[in-house]
């Protein structure tokens, strides 16, 4: 599946960005549970990174990979990561550990034979610069599962966690082209659902 020559060409670039060749917008590790005891790891890179701040203080990340530019073309096949955050921790002013829970996390991958979308819960850290206009962070954790499927796509992953980190710049009007074209794609985001208590999600 296409999908499959994207992730592999990333991790071509990736390895290329770790010896210091290129740093891309954002890096992820996509850590794919196959089985009981049994995980694949895949790494990509991403072109595009934005963000913004709504009214209440919570955050929107978006990072973007594309194979092609068109996003009309139909043999294109794109990669969204989707990072809401509920609440921004500050250094010094905010105690951080790992295994915070403090946003929802979305993984979409849009191909020319359909798209599908998982989605969970994790920790992110941001560092915003003095001007307001940058921003830096990492995605520590994130546990995803299907939560959308359209179209004829297969089976890409089982349940996934996601984790990276990025260079972002503020962008209203670019994160919501880039949520809108999920949309466009997969429809609304839902509320995402927290498993019970207790519940290991891998």
């Amino acid at each position: 599946m296409p999908i499959f020559a994207v992730m592999t060409y990333g991790l071509l670039l990736g390895m290329a960005w770790v010896c210091g060749c290129h740093k891309p917008a954002g890096y992820f590790e996509i850590t794919n549970h196959v089985d009981v005891g049994e995980s694949e790891q895949l790494h990509e890179v991403f072109d595009e990174a934005y963000y913004m701040t709504s009214p209440d203080g919570n955050m929107d990340v978006v990072v973007r990979r594309s194979s092609q530019n068109d996003i009309n073309d139909p043999n294109r096949v794109a990669q969204i990561v989707h990072i809401r955050s509920v609440f921004s921790p500050v250094e010094d002013r905010n105690k951080i550990e790992s295994t915070m829970i403090n946003g929802v996390v979305a993984y979409s991958i849009i191909g020319d034979l359909g798209a599908v979308c998982f989605q969970g819960a994790g920790f992110s850290s941001f560092s915003e610069n003095r001007k307001g206009d940058t921003l830096k962070g990492e995605l520590e954790q994130s546990n995803l599962r299907l939560v959308r499927r359209v179209g004829e796509i297969g089976d890409i992953f089982n349940r996934t966690r996601l984790s990276g980190e990025f260079k972002a710049t503020r962008d209203e009007k670019a994160v919501v082209r880039i949520l809108n074209e999920m949309d466009r794609f997969l429809g609304p985001q839902p509320r995402y659902i927290p498993p019970p208590p207790g519940t290991n999600p891998l």
